[in-house]
């Protein structure tokens, strides 16, 4: 999957280095938050390496908060 992502990144002059690309990666974190009637998934900020390496392998950059019904099914789309 890296050497993909890295031949997909160099293909569309995307500056990379393998460092950044696992810190972009480790930080797309996502947390649950539960009130007394739903519960949620929000998402850290992605940053600009992020983003692009989401839009490179065409992953739609989720919502910053998602309803946890919503999140799961998705996740099982995938």
């Amino acid at each position: 999957m890296q050497r993909t992502l890295d031949l997909e990144l160099e293909r569309k002059g995307i500056e990379y280095s393998h460092e950044k690309i696992r810190e972009a990666i480790k930080n797309m974190e996502y947390i649950e938050l539960k009130t007394q009637n739903q519960t949620f998934v929000v998402r850290t900020k992605i940053n600009e390496l992020g983003q692009k390496i989401l839009k490179t392998l065409d992953i739609p950059i989720p919502k910053i908060i998602t309803p946890s019904q919503e999140f799961e099914t998705k996740l099982k789309m995938q």
